[in-house]
């Protein structure tokens, strides 16, 4: 009999850890969607000797599934012409591998303790005028009034940015 008690409260007490962590999951934010940057909310990037510059993009699709974030970037390249970069994470803990317009990047993705929020982790070998060098990144992406807030933390050669981006939903055309 107490055999058969202590069975029972551990299959429930699993149970509840599994509805737990089930919940959780659930809790966390779904980033999908149309994204058009709000500059009026938002902050351009600033060194340590005060160089300023807009490293955001104007605006980004993002699609979200329980494995992976997928985001493209969207902006204006130097011709005038729009420019497309597609980034992937693991939301499972893996690396991945993405192409930029820099160079390569290996990027890490893990959802922080609050549940709400998600962290980027990359790092790229850059190659400009026949230099090479190495930058990191680090991103939360968190959801606040129905907006995506991008707090950004890049470290290159020249010194650490910190960048605050604000992206409302881009408006449905009708």
């Amino acid at each position: 009999m107490r055999y058969m008690l202590a069975l029972a409260v551990a299959l429930t007490m699993v149970g509840a850890a599994g509805s737990f962590a089930q919940e959780k999951e659930q809790a966390r934010p779904d980033f999908s969607g149309e994204w058009v940057l709000d500059p009026e909310k938002s902050g351009v990037e600033e060194d340590q000797e005060g160089r300023r510059r807009q490293g955001n993009p104007p605006a980004m699709i993002v699609g979200q599934n329980g494995k992976e974030l997928v985001v493209t970037r969207l902006r204006r390249g130097r011709d005038g012409g729009e420019t497309k970069t597609v980034l992937t994470y693991s939301l499972e803990g893996k690396k991945t591998k993405n192409k930029t317009e820099f160079g390569k990047m290996e990027s890490t993705a893990r959802w922080l303790d609050d549940g709400a929020s998600l962290e980027l982790y990359s790092w790229s070998e850059v190659r400009r005028e026949g230099m090479k060098f190495t930058v990191e990144t680090f991103q939360t992406w968190s959801l606040a009034d129905g907006a995506l807030v991008i707090e950004t933390v890049r470290t290159t050669p020249r010194g650490e940015m910190k960048s605050t981006a604000v992206y409302e939903r881009a408006a449905k055309e009708q």
